[in-house]
């Protein structure tokens, strides 16, 4: 057993070999009863020692959001704001890199405590400290219930992303770790989120670096859109808002879920469930303020996997399929309600529409690169950006052909044992990939610069491959040119204000 102390009191954990782990410290009070809805409060200090070697709650989503195993999941609660810190055992004389990961999961679902997130490999290889994060997800962190209630506060999910940032400033050293020196990694969701944050003034400061593996930038909502959202909650709950106070939150978080999917059918790639642009805790919309120079200027790592959506013939499981243009009656819709002018320039980048791997194709190059290219570009032009693809698929993948999907790249960071089943037939070459991406990673949380070119223009970008990582000029430059007048489901969101 191993203690520290923070600023509210000494957590207790525990020693795993060469590597020391905390888990389930709060950074935040838990918000319940009157702070349902609140932004996050300071922790109560405890007295004593608390005990830091078990994880605690996930945030509320559906039962197969939070599993540690084939049949064991951890509990859902609404005291969720805990973070968890795995550092070397060792401590060396001066302070370490830190790496803040924040897990995807659409916003909707996920937690830190999944096996595939085990910091000890990497903690243990590289001597970093690596802190993971819980944050309010779906209906009780991503709707914004502000209309309804004076004391109801926006962007309840990123709020706690900035106060866990904002914990890990304050208390890192204690744990061997550099709070000058902090990179803010997600994937999904969670690089979404790294994007945002970018935009966000209250985030100012609390990292140096960023890394966004397979980000959706544009994974926000007008005020409008999010009152609308927030209605449709309503009116499933029975109509009465009154009942956002005191209905179960397993009934909030089934309502939203129920509401992102209906909005999801109307309009393909629209995230009903999504960071707003408040006016004020999120100013404008992100890759606005990036590509205006008025978001912070740190340096980037941003990229996806090349077959984000699969192969042909294969479409994310339902019900959430209906989030993606994977069918011709979807991609009609998503262009009548959102751009219709672009229809025709965009179809014309896919001469073998609509074919089952052009479809699959697109509705990656939409949801994932399409605005991706965009942040990249705009940050690009005013601070350095490392652009990259992950084209390698585990053997398993490959063989029922599903290629380099979506979420494949977390075992290659983490280095997580839970990768052993996709790597089967390969460990070999899956072990040199994940050994290249971990590397060039961690350097660039030491450094803040990457071990290849900067993008610029669409040009140089790194496809990260068998049997070696290679540099690809203009790897994106005629998709880009394709959506270029895009302006996607979010197209009525206007900055509000800078900063």
């Amino acid at each position: 057993m191993v203690e520290v102390a923070v600023e509210s009191g000494v957590v207790r954990g525990r020693r795993h070999r060469d590597v020391e782990m905390w888990r389930a410290i709060p950074y935040a009070a838990p918000p319940v009863g009157p702070l349902r809805f609140r932004a996050p409060q300071p922790v109560t200090p405890w007295s004593g020692v608390r005990d830091a070697t078990q994880f605690a709650y996930a945030a509320h989503s559906h039962r197969f959001s939070s599993p540690l195993g084939v049949v064991k999941r951890q509990i859902q609660h609404e005291d969720c704001l805990t973070l968890n810190v795995c550092a070397p055992a060792k401590r060396t004389d001066g302070p370490l890199p830190v790496l803040v990961f924040i897990h995807g999961g659409g916003y909707f679902e996920g937690t830190s405590a999944l096996p595939v997130h085990d910091p000890t490999p990497l903690v243990r290889r590289f001597g970093i400290v690596l802190v993971t994060i819980n944050y309010r997800l779906g209906g009780l962190g991503f709707v914004d219930f502000s209309g309804y209630a004076t004391e109801f506060e926006s962007n309840l999910g990123l709020r706690d992303q900035v106060a866990a940032l904002s914990w890990v400033r304050r208390n890192i050293a204690a744990f061997g770790g550099d709070p000058d020196c902090v990179t803010a990694c997600g994937q999904s969701a969670g690089a979404s989120a790294v994007l945002t944050h970018l935009a966000v003034p209250a985030a100012q400061g609390l990292f140096q670096r960023a890394i966004a593996q397979s980000p959706i930038p544009d994974a926000v909502r007008t005020p409008e859109q999010a009152a609308d959202t927030a209605r449709q909650v309503v009116d499933v709950l029975g109509g009465d808002h009154t009942l956002l106070r005191t209905a179960p939150p397993a009934a909030i978080t089934r309502a939203a879920i129920r509401v992102m999917l209906r909005t999801a059918r109307t309009v393909p790639c629209q995230m009903a469930l999504a960071p707003v642009i408040d006016g004020d805790f999120l100013p404008e919309d992100p890759t606005a303020a990036i590509g205006a120079g008025r978001a912070h200027r740190v340096p980037l790592i941003i990229g996806s996997m090349r077959d984000e959506m699969g192969h042909a013939g294969w479409v994310p499981v339902r019900p959430f399929v209906d989030l993606f243009p994977t069918t011709p009656a979807r991609v009609d819709r998503m262009f009548a309600a959102t751009d219709p002018a672009a229809r025709k320039n965009v179809l014309a980048h896919y001469p073998d529409y609509p074919s089952a791997a052009t479809l699959t194709r697109l509705a990656t190059d939409c949801f994932f690169v399409r605005p991706m290219i965009a942040a990249a570009e705009g940050h690009a032009r005013h601070a350095p950006t490392y652009l990259y693809r992950i084209d390698y698929a585990p053997p398993v993948l490959r063989r029922i052909g599903m290629g380099a999907i979506h979420a494949t790249d977390v075992p290659l960071l983490f280095g997580s044992a839970g990768a052993a089943a996709l790597a089967v037939g390969g460990r070999r070459e899956h072990r040199a990939i994940g050994d290249w991406v971990q590397q060039h990673w961690v350097e660039f949380a030491r450094t803040g610069s990457a071990a290849w070119p900067a993008y610029a223009d669409g040009e140089a970008a790194m496809v990260i491959d068998r049997p070696e990582p290679r540099m690809v000029d203009g790897l994106y430059s005629a998709t880009r040119d394709a959506w270029c007048h895009y302006r996607g489901p979010q197209r009525d969101a206007k900055p509000t204000a800078a900063h």
